[in-house]
This record gives structure tokens, C-alpha cells and sequence, in this order.
């Protein structure tokens, strides 16, 4: 194990209430796959494992700095309290929406693999190498693979953009995906140019992307994610913000979704800044016990909503 890899991994542990293990497999297809990382808890221990020998290395390393970024409470995460009650619907939703999650927390990672030297030419041309063994090249229309090559090509993007020399990867991806790659620069421009550092710029950029990829959706005549109300996103808030009353800070409404946990009719609370869904919640059966249990609700403190929900939140610095 490379020994800045093997730093993270004792950085993890320390962090860990258990003991965090890693295992790589021993093909070497020389093509770099990012999403053929899997965890695995195994009593006390959680199992790292990596798919490939390919960039092993680079894998595991980018999967380390994420959980730390999640142990250190930096970025937020997603949650799915929802549901269509359509486990393949459900099952895409929950697909697009983490890889679109996962764009953004790697905006930070690949820019600190880069600084460490661990983002090389040779991990790009891997990386371009996975890409196209998963992609078919557009033929000039819209398909089935539009969506899934858009979310790959904006991923691709923002690794190339901590590439020294980045003209020979992107002219690739114009060339076999112009239209994934021209809706993707759009949706990554803002990411790319945002200062990450905060857990509220992180979020906003989560937002943002959800929003985007919805716009990119709409005008290619394809159904929208709809991830703003769909998923729910670690909110990230104020102490002012958490001695409001709910009422203050979020928006409660009917949604036309279940409760995942509940199989009720779900309420879902938006925060007020950027309509995110923030929370999922089951009001009484007995419609006359309703207007009680939401009067309550609005009335009580954000942060006592949070704690009886065991939701987490991350506290704005």
C-alpha cells in the first residue's frame, strides 16, 4: 500500500469506531472504474473493498478522503425517505442521485489527490480507459444512455480539470459524447468554480447540480429527477437558525410520495432558502389528531426537530 494511502487509512481509523480494512482485487484491466468501490461492515470492522488492482491506490485513497470529509462533518449527505413504491424506480433515482452527490464531494477529492501526486497521467489515461468501456459513443441522438453518459462525462470533467494537461481527455469526450459533454460543461462550470471549503457551499452546489441536471432533462423532452424534493440532503445550519422555531426555517407539504420507513403518506420539509428537502415526516392516521401535531411541530426549535427525528445536521461555522 502506498504509504500517503496508508496515511489516510490511519487518519480514518482514528476517526472510526472500529477498525477500517481495505482489499484489493488482482485484475489489472489497465481501465480505472470509480464507482467499483464497495463497503462492507463486518461486526466492529468496515471492508474497503477495491474491484481491480487497476489505480488501486488512487481508488481507495479518493474513497478514504470521502468518508473523512463525512466523519469530519464537512459534506453533506444524501438520505432516501422517500419512495414510489417502485423498487426500480427507486432504485434509479437513488443511482442518479448519488452519483450527482458524489460529482460534487469529488471536486474536493481529485483536487487533493492532484496535490498529493496521486492524480497522474497514467490515472488519467486508466480513467479515460473505464469511460468508454462503459459508454457507447452517441450517434447523434438523443437514447437510453443519454442520462448515464451525462453523469460519467460531468464526473470526467471535474478530473480533468486537476489534469496538468487536460486537452487530449476532454477532446475524447467531445468527440464520442458532444452531447453529454457540451450539457455537462454547463453543470460543471459552477462546481468547478466554487470555494468548497464550506459545508454550506457544498450543499448549495448540490442544489445547484439538482436543479441543473432537471434543466438539462427538461430540454432533451427526458423526465426529471426531481432530486429536490426526492432526496433528502444533510441540512446545514446556523445556531441562530437552529434556536428558530420550524416554522421559520422550513416548509412542510404533502407529498405525493411514501414514507420509506413508514409506508404512510409522507409530509416533507423543505428549507425555506433553497426548497432542498431537509426532512421526511409521518403525521398521526386519526386526521383529527393532525392540526395539533403539525401546530407542535412548526412551533418547536429546529434543533429539537432534528433530535427527535435522530436526523444529523451539520452546525455552520
Amino acid at each position: 500500500m502506498n504509504p500517503k494511502v496508508k496515511s489516510l487509512l490511519d487518519a480514518v481509523n482514528q476517526l472510526y469506531p472500529g477498525t477500517v480494512m481495505s482489499r484489493v482485487g488482482t485484475e489489472n484491466t489497465g481501465a480505472l472504474h470509480i464507482d467499483r468501490v464497495n463497503q462492507e461492515v463486518l461486526g466492529q470492522r468496515l471492508l474497503i473493498e477495491v474491484a481491480e488492482e487497476t489505480e488501486s491506490d488512487f481508488l481507495l485513497a479518493n474513497e478514504l478522503l470521502k468518508m473523512l470529509l463525512t466523519f469530519n462533518g464537512i459534506t453533506p449527505q444524501v438520505f432516501f425517505a422517500l419512495t414510489f413504491n417502485d423498487d426500480k424506480l427507486d432504485e434509479q433515482l437513488i443511482q442518479i442521485a448519488t452519483r450527482m452527490h458524489r460529482v460534487v464531494v469529488h471536486a474536493i477529492t481529485y483536487r487533493e489527490l492532484a496535490t498529493k501526486q496521486m492524480l497522474t497521467q497514467q490515472t488519467a489515461d486508466a480513467y479515460l480507459a473505464g469511460v468508454q468501456s462503459e459508454l457507447t459513443p452517441e450517434n447523434g441522438d438523443l437514447d437510453d444512455e443519454s442520462l448515464w453518459r451525462l453523469l460519467m462525462v460531468l464526473d470526467a470533467l471535474v478530473f480533468a480539470d486537476n489534469l496538468v494537461e487536460a486537452s487530449d481527455f476532454t477532446a475524447v469526450l467531445e468527440n464520442n459524447y458532444p452531447l453529454a459533454y457540451t450539457a455537462a460543461q454547463t453543470l460543471a462550470e459552477p462546481i468547478l468554480r466554487a470555494d468548497l471549503k464550506q459545508s454550506r457551499q457544498i450543499r448549495h452546489q448540490m442544489v445547484t447540480l439538482f436543479v441543473g441536471l432537471d434543466d438539462v432533462l427538461k430540454k432533451w423532452g427526458k423526465p426529471t429527477v426531481n432530486a429536490k424534493e426526492y432526496v433528502t440532503l444533510t441540512s446545514v445550519l446556523s445556531q441562530r437558525q437552529l434556536a428558530l422555531p420550524v416554522n421559520q426555517v422550513f416548509t412542510i407539504f404533502h407529498s405525493e410520495m411514501t414514507d420509506f420507513q413508514t409506508k404512510k403518506t409522507a409530509y416533507v420539509g423543505l428549507n425555506k432558502g433553497d426548497e432542498q428537502n431537509s426532512f421526511v415526516i409521518t403525521p398521526p392516521e386519526n386526521e383529527a389528531d393532525r392540526p395539533a401535531f403539525f401546530k407542535a411541530l412548526y412551533a418547536m426549535k429546529v434543533s429539537e426537530l432534528f433530535k427527535k427525528l435522530a436526523l444529523p445536521y451539520i452546525e455552520r461555522v
